[in-house]
């Protein structure tokens, strides 16, 4: 066996237990990893401003501050201009929920009559009823409480993590923008003189593939936030402004914002006007805004770099959510396009080779 051919099996090898190594740790330190990739995709997407800034005569350590706060700046003018309107439907709705709760309890109703499923008479006999229930499984109270009380603890806990991952974020993505030229220049050097050229130039397309598809998802989810609030305000539901900007801004998440504005913005129009009209209006509304997206926003926001077939696109979202919960959400498409450069490089590169062609290698003399 040839050196080179040694070589290359070995860096394969190592490639492969790292690659394995890195899966595990992601599945182990799950929520370490959440922290981590949203820092990454928030020290990703500002890097370009950073570097601007930075060819400007401004300190790449100045600039990345500068940077986050601006998108701070950005976000918290955001909140002060929508917040108001949030707070003032959601005490409206609070005011209004007993109602339609009651109009959600008739119709519930009447669909369980209409299935012929037998229901108590009455309250008394209702709780009646519950009360032998209870009784019954009186033996299995303390362990329940138990269980709900480490509930509240490891919820406790919980929120605290969450709480200090949300001030990690920024500190993390600042010192990865103060280092990011340094930490490419680094991973680049170690890679084999001989083969350094080539793997740059792909790792380029790359780039270039991740950076459409991040910084084209956040700017369509802001789009999507704006376009399902007007919609929603315009055909009255309730909690308009919070379903349209929250089912907007989980657009990043592909398919999750579409549903969640299926779902919500059915429901509300239902409770608050009891017909299917106005559901109708809203589902209306949707797939308008979900084929503008399609057809107008992505191809010349994103355009072609991701490539991913939608019958593929659903598959690598399942396949990511199943390994990797929601941080296989947020990394499957742009893990999954890497993997397409990759997966037609290798078809170029055999259909270059002999073994299509079938044709004998050349000797060298």
């Amino acid at each position: 066996m040839k050196p080179v051919t040694v070589k290359t099996l070995v860096r394969l090898g190592a490639g492969l237990v790292f690659l394995v190594f890195l899966i595990w740790m992601m599945r182990a330190l799950e929520s370490v990893t959440t922290t981590l990739l949203i820092s990454f995709f928030m020290a990703y997407s500002l890097n370009p401003l950073v570097t601007g800034m930075e060819k400007r005569g401004i300190g790449r350590s100045t600039a990345s501050l500068l940077a986050l706060c601006l998108v701070f700046a950005v976000f918290a003018g955001i909140v002060l201009l929508v917040a108001p309107a949030i707070f003032t439907e959601l005490s409206e709705f609070s005011r209004r929920a007993p109602r339609y709760f009651l109009k959600l309890k008739e119709v519930g109703l009447n669909l369980l009559e209409s299935f012929e499923v037998q229901l108590p008479q009455d309250w008394n006999e209702f709780l009646l009823m519950a009360y032998d229930r209870i009784s019954q499984s009186l033996p299995r109270v303390t362990s329940v409480a138990g269980s709900v009380m480490s509930t509240i603890f490891s919820s406790t806990l919980s929120v605290i993590s969450v709480f200090f991952q949300m001030v990690l974020i920024p500190i993390i993505a600042y010192y990865l923008m103060v280092s990011f030229n340094k930490i490419i220049n680094e991973a680049v050097d170690l890679i084999p003189p001989y083969t350094r050229n080539p793997i740059v130039n792909k790792f380029r397309e790359i780039d270039g593939v991740i950076a459409a598809f991040v910084r084209g998802q956040l700017t369509i989810a802001l789009i999507m936030a704006v376009l399902y609030s007007i919609g929603f305000v315009i055909i009255g539901i309730e909690l308009s402004l919070v379903l349209g900007v929250v089912a907007g801004l989980l657009q990043v998440v592909p398919y999750l914002g579409a549903l969640v504005a299926i779902v919500g913005g059915s429901i509300m129009a239902f409770v608050k006007f009891g017909d299917l009209l106005h559901v109708i209006y809203v589902l209306g509304w949707i797939g308008i805004v979900q084929t503008f997206e399609s057809y107008f926003l992505t191809p010349r926001i994103v355009g072609q770099a991701v490539g991913l077939n939608p019958v593929v696109y659903i598959l690598v979202l399942i396949v990511g959510a199943n390994l990797f919960g929601f941080v296989g959400l947020l990394v499957a498409i742009p893990l999954a396009a890497v993997a397409r450069v990759l997966l037609m490089s290798a078809v170029e590169a055999y259909r270059k080779s002999y073994l299509y062609s079938d044709a004998e290698p050349k000797q060298k003399p």
